[in-house]
């Protein structure tokens, strides 16, 4: 066949930039013989060329890889480097679930957050097991040091703060907290056998639930406040320390928000 397309024709045949087909010849995916008078550069034989390169490209494939099939490679060769794209693809896939499993644990935080912030409830104990790590909260950077990074984003290491039973009457606030992790009962396998036996389970008694807000600077937290108003209010009183978990944080305000749970009798 004699015909021959140019660059422009081309491009907007496979809906491709000019400066793709460009680098395409630069590389040697492809060759081109212009036409000075009329600009025609591309035959027959390179638009199935294109069609091929495309083709790989859409399977994402490297264009190092495509050069590779188009001037090296037999039908075994490319079925094998097709078969190591798809266990790259099957890894990528299982990175997304992840993420999406992450993202929504992280919605459902801020709508937690949204929903029960300053809202009063009594509760059983929770099904996590916890333990107490400092009691200085600029132990924070070795606590997560010593903690398995992902283990805290995949939420099954959370960050928890405690409020001594006298503290809390005393000074109704955050600014001398203890801190400390806690882990769902069927996450406890993340940490070793010794940590294990270093976690403790609430008490099978009564909470007040909450979500709280917190600077960890004011003198008085108002939400906390009311909590403790709220449970003079329904006659109970306060039996052990709060206790905090992490859910999120508003830096417009600089808050961090917690679930918190406080034994009452």
């Amino acid at each position: 066949m004699n015909e021959r397309w140019t660059i422009g024709e081309v491009a907007k045949l496979f809906h491709v930039s000019t400066d793709t087909l460009r680098y395409y010849e630069k590389i040697g995916l492809l060759s081109s013989k212009k036409n000075k008078e009329n600009g025609y550069r591309y035959c027959y034989d390179e638009i199935i060329r294109i069609m091929d390169i495309l083709f790989f490209r859409n399977l994402e494939l490297p264009v190092k890889e495509i050069k590779r099939v188009l001037t090296q490679l037999d039908i075994t060769d490319i079925k094998n480097l097709l078969l190591d794209s798809q266990d790259i693809v099957e890894h990528r896939i299982q990175e997304l679930i992840r993420l999406k499993q992450q993202i929504n644990q992280a919605a459902y935080q801020y709508n937690l957050c949204e929903e029960s912030v300053g809202k009063f409830k009594f509760v059983s104990a929770p099904n996590f097991k916890y333990k107490l790590v400092s009691n200085q909260s600029e132990d924070l950077i070795a606590m997560i040091g010593k903690y398995k990074k992902e283990d805290w984003m995949n939420d099954r290491i959370q960050y928890t703060l405690f409020v001594p039973h006298e503290e809390l009457i005393k000074n109704p606030n955050f600014c001398s907290i203890q801190i400390g992790i806690s882990v769902e009962e069927q996450n406890v396998y993340v940490l070793n056998q010794a940590e294990q036996n270093e976690l403790s389970s609430l008490s099978a008694t009564e909470y007040l639930y909450t979500v709280i807000g917190t600077s960890y600077t004011e003198e008085r937290n108002d939400m906390l406040d009311k909590a403790l108003k709220f449970l003079k209010e329904t006659g109970r009183n306060i039996s052990g320390p709060l206790i905090g978990r992490y859910l999120a944080s508003t830096h417009s305000n600089s808050l961090d928000y917690y679930e918190i749970w406080i034994s009452v009798n």
